[in-house]
């Protein structure tokens, strides 16, 4: 969007009305577990209508701009190993070996939307769905607990529409 000024976007307050992770079971021969991966706002940034292109105004829902955090965890059902004595680093990560895990996905996936209300009036309900893009696994190390080191690439779409009647405690 052209001309977005920060300091004119309105933070709104939100509550979280449902949460759930996207689950995928990882079938490896040396990565055996459950990946959990969500995407939580941490801010949600209303748009003010004249900040809008001319065809994005009066749409009856407003327009938001949202930050947020990815959660990613992982449930080791496989060898556990010495934990790493280095740490994988960002800059490591570029150099490091990894391995593409995506293919070992298991088909008992769970992608479900999880879901936010907007204060307002009326309120706003915001849909989000967290799924997996691709995983990377860093065979040369692992974490504190000496669990495979896993990196999740996400997508998360989202969905904005006017709340059912009778949300609470938003308006």
């Amino acid at each position: 969007m052209p001309n977005i000024q920060p300091h004119r976007l309105l933070d709104k307050l939100f509550r979280i009305r449902r949460f759930q992770y996207s689950t995928y079971e990882i079938e490896h021969p040396e990565v055996i577990g459950t990946l959990r991966i969500a995407n939580i706002p941490t801010n949600i940034l209303e748009v003010p209508q004249e900040m809008l292109p001319q065809q994005a105004r009066g749409a009856g829902v407003p327009t938001y701009m949202i930050g947020g955090q990815t959660l990613v965890a992982f449930t080791n059902r496989g060898q556990k190993k010495e934990p790493s004595t280095e740490l994988l680093t960002p800059e490591r990560m570029q150099t490091a070996r990894r391995v593409e895990l995506t293919t070992f996905v298991g088909d008992q996936s769970a992608e479900p939307w999880n879901e936010y209300v907007v204060q307002g009036n009326p309120p706003i309900l915001i849909r989000m769905r967290t799924i997996l893009a691709r995983l990377d696994w860093y065979p040369q190390f692992t974490n504190h607990l000496g669990d495979p080191s896993l990196w999740a690439h996400q997508n998360t779409t989202q969905n904005v529409s006017v709340a059912e009647t009778g949300e609470a405690g938003l308006s």
